[in-house]
């Protein structure tokens, strides 16, 4: 008989081969393409997102929703671009709030919406808490005789919507470049996310449920940002809960491509001790 040591691969399902792991193995290697819409939300509503020791962020009422576009690659999958793009390409809709832990302001991701299934199952690995969704992100091509390129003038939209709902609908009007300096808070800061995985045992506490820091490496940016104005919109549901993240002000909105590798993270605290 197969032992479990037989079946191979980094995720489900797991095979004699390991050829069909939903994720592959660390590091994970990004490139990205951003639209986010900078804005404030009430700050008691924030703060029953965050459960001890999570803290609000020294900008407590500051959010932002993203729109992105994702090219993804595992270790040793360089080649998976041409055998299958499907599995490297996906798009996103997230809104982030500012958080802290133990006085390090950071910044965590609350409701997010994927269009893909490996993206979703490695983004539970992580703590992003990812749901199926439709995600459309405008996208021009310059030799068209009817569009702009991308630049100042130029107008960028996302859309969210998920089982027929439309949740979300953001973008940009783009009237100047910044520096990455100049991107506001909670942009760039460390990522707190909740790992929940329950039990199979009825009635049992989870099995994981821990608070992790996620890191990063080998960070790249394309020089250009642009910033423009921005305009932001949450539709209410019957199935979900982000409308007590709706913008109360807009503050601005931001266009910009970076990329990076994701070797693993670290467990801050294991909430299983305490139930």
């Amino acid at each position: 008989m197969t032992k479990i040591t037989d079946l191979k691969g980094f995720s489900y399902p797991l095979t004699p081969e390991g050829r069909s792991s939903l994720v592959g193995n660390f590091p994970w290697h990004y490139g990205t393409e951003y639209t986010v819409i900078s804005y404030r939300a009430a700050v008691d509503q924030v703060a029953r997102w965050l459960p001890e020791p999570l803290e609000l962020g020294p900008e407590p009422d500051m959010c932002y929703v993203a729109f992105s576009k994702w090219w993804s690659v595992w270790d040793h999958g360089e080649d998976m671009p041409s055998i299958n793009p499907g599995r490297t390409q996906y798009k996103e809709a997230a809104i982030w709030v500012s958080c802290s832990y133990q006085g390090t302001a950071g910044q965590m991701c609350l409701p997010i919406w994927v269009d893909n299934d490996f993206t979703m199952a490695r983004g539970w690995f992580m703590g992003f808490p990812k749901k199926l969704g439709e995600v459309m992100i405008s996208d021009y091509n310059p030799l068209n005789p009817m569009m702009q390129a991308e630049g100042i003038g130029s107008r960028i939209t996302g859309i969210c919507s998920s089982h027929g709902e439309r949740l979300l609908k953001g973008g940009i009007t783009i009237d100047r470049t910044i520096q990455r300096s100049d991107l506001p808070a909670p942009l760039g800061r460390p990522l707190f996310h909740i790992r929940h995985f329950p039990s199979i045992v009825a009635g049992a506490k989870p099995s994981v449920l821990e608070l992790v820091r996620l890191g990063s490496e080998s960070w790249s940016w394309d020089p250009i940002i642009w910033a423009g104005d921005g305009d932001l919109e949450f539709f209410p549901s019957e199935i979900e809960d982000h409308m007590s993240l709706a913008p109360i002000e807009v503050l601005g909105a931001y266009r910009y491509r970076n990329g990076y590798t994701f070797a693993g993270g670290q467990v801050l605290h294991d909430w299983t001790k305490e139930l």
